[in-house]
């Protein structure tokens, strides 16, 4: 066969081109009506687990939503942009298409109209923000920024979005998630716990908030890049 003559680059060279050519095709999803200051919340990747897993455990809400992930949109003359704080990547401004390959299900929330005119400013203390790293503790005020944190960190100055205590226990059972005791060992420090923080479930919940609409659904079998932390 023709296959077992190549060698092991041209055979990866085949894969590459063949998983490209798949994500090509899939459906893209219709975004026209995004503007800019509305918000992407994600789920957990199907192939996600640890942290990511946690992170939806310990905050559930009377919603019962499932986001693990959340970023702002940017709307220019080029493209839709969505801005976040990601790990590995750090604080970021990507294509919207890029930041979607990454995710699960994602939904499209817009502030209510008393608060959109903070929106500008918002978005310039993003760009202010970018190239910072991950906060990999959940701690706000740590140097970095986790997710939830850096959406209310650039609202922070008109008190958009509002702070809860953290927790790091499962409700089921009243205890901190063994993930969490896994994650804060290897980084040498205490659990945060009762700490003010926020998280997308919480902030997804938020009175000022809309939901607009699906943006993606669930991407079952697409490859995971990654998410080998959760987003919190």
């Amino acid at each position: 066969m023709i296959l077992k003559s190549l060698s092991l680059p041209a055979l990866l060279t085949i894969t590459i081109i063949a998983m490209a050519s798949q994500s090509s095709c899939r459906h893209k999803p219709d975004i026209s009506y995004l503007r800019t200051g509305d918000l992407l919340f994600a789920t957990s990747h199907p192939n996600a687990d640890g942290l990511d897993q946690a992170i939806n455990d310990v905050t559930q809400t009377s919603k019962h939503t499932d986001y693990t992930h959340v970023g702002i949109v940017e709307v220019d003359d080029e493209a839709v942009w969505v801005i976040h704080a990601a790990p590995i990547k750090g604080v970021t401004r990507e294509p919207i298409e890029s930041f979607l390959v990454d995710q699960n299900v994602v939904d499209a929330y817009r502030l209510v109209e008393e608060y959109r005119e903070f929106i500008p400013d918002a978005i310039e203390k993003a760009h202010a923000l970018l190239g910072l790293p991950y906060d990999y503790t959940y701690m706000l005020g740590s140097g970095g920024h986790y997710c939830s944190g850096f959406i209310y960190t650039i609202f922070e100055h008109y008190g958009v979005f509002d702070l809860e205590p953290m927790t790091f226990k499962d409700p089921r059972t009243g205890e901190f998630h063994k993930d969490w005791i896994d994650h804060y060992k290897e980084m040498g420090i205490e659990i945060p716990e009762g700490q003010p923080g926020c998280h997308p479930n919480g902030l997804a919940g938020s009175a000022v908030l809309r939901f607009l609409n699906r943006v993606q659904e669930s991407v079952a079998n697409k490859p995971i890049s990654f998410l080998s932390f959760g987003e919190y």
